[in-house]
């Protein structure tokens, strides 16, 4: 490409009959002028095509680097909710090994207690039999001392009158120290 220099100085031959120099200059000049413009127009777009250049790699650049954050995020999120996910699963997992131990706990639990009543069923059925045998062997006892009340009245009728008033007074003391042991 001619530079506006190589127009300046260009030269042409004379020839006898030839142009007009006066006027081949002036166009010369009008053409450099125009041409050197038009030069400095075209270094300068591509100075500014160069930056254009380096911008659109800087932002090319950039958004590569925005594109792979943007995966690396998604794989993040996904990977972030893979994991809740899990997590929410060994919870309720857990939950549910939780509730059938406390099932099998209670169901333990209430056998005990089942056992526990059923044992104290059979000690009071045990209670009740040894206190009827009691209060059975108390009637007895009681039936046997009406018994001895007929026997203490023929002991009575045969034994002298100063015996059975000492073994009275005895019987009343004894009785009276027993009433105030009960009080």
């Amino acid at each position: 490409m001619l530079t506006p220099v190589d127009l300046e100085t260009m030269v042409f031959k004379r020839s006898f009959r030839g142009f007009d120099i006066k006027e081949i200059r002036e166009f010369m000049s009008r053409i450099t002028k125009d041409y050197e413009t038009l030069y400095r127009e075209n270094l300068d777009l591509k100075e500014d095509l160069e930056l254009l250049k380096i911008k659109l790699s800087q932002y090319q650049s950039m958004e590569e680097n925005i594109r792979n954050a943007v995966i690396l995020a998604q794989k993040t999120a996904d990977e972030v909710k893979t994991s809740a996910q899990l997590k929410s699963e060994m919870i309720v997992q857990e939950a549910i090994q939780q509730s059938e131990e406390v099932k099998v706990k209670l169901r333990e639990d209430i056998q005990n207690e089942l056992q526990n009543l059923a044992l104290l069923k059979n000690q009071a059925e045990l209670f009740k039999s040894q206190f009827k045998g009691y209060l059975n062997s108390l009637l007895e006892i009681v039936d046997n001392q009406a018994d001895l009340g007929k026997i203490w009245e023929g002991l009575h009728n045969n034994l002298p009158k100063e015996y059975i008033n000492a073994a009275q007074e005895e019987a009343a003391a004894t009785d009276e120290k027993n009433n105030e042991e009960m009080l």
